[in-house]
């Protein structure tokens, strides 16, 4: 018989490490389980399946995975490839992110 502790600890410390190189967890989603807020993207390492999609489809490479968390690093250009094709649904644009970087392609008007 397995349990399901030492994926449960693993899962904890891929959060924490996450969290490390975010902003902290989102309290903006409404679901009850704790994503990890960056510059650009929420990460939910509860979803994520570390596939690898995320980090394969990113143009600038902005994606890794690291110690089994997902990290955001610089030059993420707010494509949204990584959120379109997450088959987990794990990984979000932080809208105000994306508010702010629609607002600076807008002309003066």
């Amino acid at each position: 018989m397995t349990t399901d502790q030492p994926s449960t600890n693993q899962n904890r410390a891929s959060v924490d490490l996450a969290i490390g190189f975010g902003t902290g967890t989102s309290d903006d989603h409404r679901d009850g389980i704790r994503w990890v807020d960056y510059t650009n993207i929420s990460w939910n390492p509860v979803f994520c399946k570390r596939c690898d999609i995320c980090v394969d489809i990113c143009p600038k490479n902005t994606l890794v995975l690291r110690n089994d968390a997902i990290i955001e690093e610089e030059n993420c250009i707010l494509c949204g490839l990584c959120e379109r094709y997450c088959p987990d649904l794990a990984i979000e644009m932080i809208p105000s992110a994306v508010e702010a970087h629609a607002g600076k392609g807008q002309p003066d008007g």
